[in-house]
């Protein structure tokens, strides 16, 4: 199993599952995944476990702020199936734009007060990979243990915008706000 999804909790079964179905996972010999591309794996991972409001827009749109440091690893989830749709990649000139996506990923720490607030509460799963995220309003703050990628969830966070996340995902997070 690449070193990027060997999980800090005992739950690994569940996260190779989850790389499995992302279609990213290569066999042992081969080479491991990079860190953008098990992150994007787990942007397309993640909505497996998160309803949305059954007022929200139909499809599956990932998306990345600038900066964007997943680049290709994000695009090669293009067109890929997921919860009777396909994914689609988009990256918004601005957060008010972003109100489109059901996904957003954010690696911009210093403008993050500014892109929640462009969000409002509308449906979007938001997810960063810098440290404090989840503390000040995205849903799913990813962090480096070592080798290994492991994530936090402002549970209040997502609710205000109408989501649901899975008591399986839940199990699986470092923290719980």
């Amino acid at each position: 199993m690449p070193h990027w999804f060997a999980p800090a909790r005992p739950h690994w079964l569940l996260l190779a599952l989850l790389a499995l179905a992302a279609g990213h996972v290569v066999p042992a010999r081969a080479q491991a995944l990079t860190e953008y591309q098990a992150k994007a794996a787990l942007l397309y991972n993640f909505p497996k476990f998160v309803e949305w409001p059954a007022s929200s827009r139909p499809g599956m749109l990932l998306c990345a702020l600038a900066p964007d440091p997943l680049g290709p690893a994000l695009d090669s989830l293009q067109g890929k199936p997921l919860k009777n749709t396909v994914v689609s990649i988009a990256r918004p000139a601005n957060p008010t734009a972003a109100q489109a996506c059901q996904v957003l990923f954010i690696a911009d720490a210093d403008n993050l007060d500014r892109v929640l607030a462009g969000l409002g509460n509308a449906p979007v799963l938001t997810v960063g990979d810098e440290e404090g995220m989840a503390a000040r309003g995205v849903m799913i703050e990813l962090i480096r243990e070592g080798p290994r990628i492991a994530f936090k969830i402002n549970l209040s966070a997502a609710r205000r915008a109408g989501l649901t996340i899975s008591s399986q995902l839940l199990k699986l997070a470092r923290e719980v706000y």
